[in-house]
């Protein structure tokens, strides 16, 4: 309907001022962290694509703006809702304006509030959908990160790595963590490999398979494994658990384990005169 199109662009600085004003007023979290400036420039961006859809009678400008906003604001902590409480706001200015300056025609009004109720859902749909998405991927990201982190073959000794584990060890971290140990026998050519479980908080059955599945990559390239950092509790579990170990050697803790593969080297640690 052209009039309600001309009369949308003919008012759209006053709206965008009166929007700005009310959102400050109501100290909406996100819009309030913006500058004056990028505010104005958030809502005039807003307004302007709603003028677009509203003369295309489509949603397409609008819900496209705030899939960008949803991707662009999600690393940022802001809430879905402090983002779509603004826009309401805005358009309710727009409501209000055409009350008055539509008092006479009802058609008019009922043009506007058609047009911004399917564009306002569609935008809400592909904001939640972008923000989501692009929150997680980085959570993904982060995951990958921290797997990153917690997955260090240290070379203890010449001839020696050690693997420390800390946190659940599962399908995707096993699989993560294996390649990654052998090359590093490779890398190092060691002959000792130490598989430390003190950092983790069970071995149950699934973690005792991803350890033996490791162990005999190990044995594989010609190294010997060795577990270490077997506590009392987790021996119970993996006894409760029918998990068998078969030929993987295990010790106590990390010194008896580097005595071990020390004695394998030809190696002994003694007390300096």
């Amino acid at each position: 309907m052209q009039r309600v199109i001309n009369a949308f662009w003919e008012r759209i600085e006053d709206n965008v001022t009166e929007s700005c004003a009310r959102v400050e007023a109501a100290e909406v979290p996100f819009y309030r962290s913006l500058p004056a400036e990028v505010r104005r420039g958030a809502f005039k961006r807003a307004f302007e694509a709603m003028g677009h859809d509203l003369a295309a009678e489509a949603a397409q400008a609008f819900p496209t703006l705030l899939a960008v906003i949803g991707e662009q604001r999600s690393g940022l902590g802001v809430r879905i809702v402090d983002i779509l409480r603004g826009m309401a706001m805005g358009f309710d200015v727009v409501t209000e304006d055409f009350a008055t300056l539509f008092a006479d025609d009802l058609e008019a009004r009922l043009h506007w509030e058609r047009v911004r109720a399917r564009v306002s859902y569609m935008g809400a749909a592909t904001l939640a959908d972008a923000y989501l998405g692009a929150r997680e991927k980085l959570v993904r990201a982060q995951a990958e990160e921290i797997l990153q982190l917690s997955a260090r073959v240290l070379p203890l000794y010449p001839g020696i790595l050690v693997l420390p584990l800390v946190g659940a060890l599962d399908a995707a971290r096993a699989a993560h963590l294996t390649p990654l140990l052998l090359q590093a026998v490779v890398e190092n050519q060691s002959r000792v490999v130490l598989l430390d479980v003190t950092g983790l908080p069970a071995v149950g059955a699934e973690a005792a398979e991803h350890l033996m599945g490791a162990a005999r990559g190990v044995e594989l390239l010609g190294a010997t494994p060795i577990l270490v950092g077997v506590r009392p509790h987790m021996a119970r579990t993996m006894v409760e658990a029918g998990v068998d170990l078969g030929r993987l050697r295990s010790r106590a803790d990390l010194a008896s384990g580097l005595r071990d593969a020390l004695d394998a080297l030809g190696l002994a640690i003694a007390r300096k005169r």
